[in-house]
């Protein structure tokens, strides 16, 4: 199986990512023109592709600078996999003392904070490295999937990254989940579509077959996200059913639908080309079941692709197209599929694609509700 995946011009250090699909996910990458071929199973795809798309289009980005013994240690392999698992933050070194961190900006912070107490460790040259302290570091390298053999020699810099692993280990230092982590907003441009309760949104980045998205932090307004457990919603939903001896009388409200317009024409397609009619034939299914509220969210630059179709279904607010807007000369874009789950949360819906988001389901608990159950 082999997927593409379209690079922006001006994404740097594409060498680091094709070595590290073969590295850290098992698939063979090739940069062809202005995409990254992946091939392998299609359990290792799935990860891989994600990861690809984050290092290329990160939410956020930050430069640090960090002493040349710190940095030493990230250029261990298993160090950099450590730090980028741990902190859910994509690692390339720039240089003898700076490192550029990629992902969302809280994971930023916190792999950020790591690091300088790394530093602050490494700065330690009266530390002593005991038998029993480097029994540990063997240990614990194991535990962590580092290669010992392959860490610094140097004795701070071992007690270092002992004592990183230590605190890891520690239940009173131990980091916040990320249901605590998690943004009470999702970050993204909006304009209203007239004739739909849906607002048109952003988004882009290609690959064969799909649509896979970003979102560019510094230059989006923010949607409040109204946090509601599942049980609410169900109670407060049954409160609207009216009461009575004969429960067959009961109408049923039919929810709100997401649908992924680019997931879907593609699959109508065959994964060989966006079929604007599938999108129809998505929306014509739900309409005919009674649906009022259902829309399409479809990239705009494929609007020429659905011609008069596309048009007629966004007068009559079943289509809305994402957008971008270039910022210093580079095409800014927000992550579509976070779009669509956050318009599904927001109207109690359902999404439609095959796509199963499993990137976002531990980013809270709306979004770990709707993938589970709708």
């Amino acid at each position: 199986m082999e997927i593409y995946i379209t690079v922006p011009t001006v994404v740097d250090d594409l060498d680091v990512l094709v070595w590290r699909m073969e590295k850290f996910h098992g698939v063979t990458a090739h940069l062809i023109g202005d995409r990254v071929k992946l091939i392998g199973s299609a359990d290792k795809l799935l990860p891989a592709q994600n990861y690809a798309l984050r290092f290329i289009g990160p939410e956020s980005v930050s430069l640090i600078r960090v002493s040349p013994e710190c940095l030493s240690l990230f250029h261990v392999t298993g160090v950099i996999r450590h730090f980028e698992t741990t902190f859910k933050v994509i690692i390339c070194v720039m240089g003898f003392e700076t490192i550029l961190l990629k992902g969302r900006k809280i994971d930023i912070e916190r792999c950020h904070k790591a690091i300088t107490e790394l530093e602050v460790q490494c700065s330690r040259t009266s530390a002593t490295l005991t038998s029993f302290k480097l029994s540990n570091l063997r240990m614990l390298c194991r535990k962590f999937s580092v290669v010992f053999d392959e860490v610094p020699c140097s004795a701070p810099v071992q007690i270092a990254l002992l004592a990183h692993f230590s605190s890891l280990l520690d239940p009173s230092s131990k980091r916040d989940t990320l249901s605590d982590q998690s943004p009470a907003y999702v970050e993204v441009y909006r304009k209203q579509c007239v004739g739909s309760l849906f607002p048109q949104t952003t988004e882009f980045v290609e690959q064969n077959g799909s649509v896979y998205k970003r979102l560019d932090a510094t230059c989006v307004s923010a949607i409040p996200v109204v946090k509601e457990k599942r049980a609410e919603s169900v109670n407060r939903e049954n409160a609207l059913a009216p009461k009575g001896p004969n429960p067959t009388t009961v109408t049923t409200r039919l929810r709100s639908v997401v649908i992924d317009g680019s997931n879907v024409a593609f699959a109508h397609g065959l994964q060989q080309k966006f079929s604007p009619h599938g999108i129809w034939l998505a929306l014509e299914f739900f309409l005919k079941r009674g649906h009022t509220n259902v829309v399409a969210v479809v990239p705009r630059f494929r609007r020429g692709l659905g011609g008069e179709l596309f048009d007629r279904l966004e007068r009559k607010g079943y289509l809305t197209y994402s957008s971008s807007r270039v910022v210093n000369d580079e095409q800014q874009v927000a992550d579509d599929d976070r779009i669509i789950l956050q318009l599904a949360v927001e109207c109690n819906g359902v999404v439609v694609s095959n796509d199963q988001f499993r990137n976002y389901r531990e980013e809270n608990e709306q979004f770990k509700d709707l993938i589970d159950h709708r």
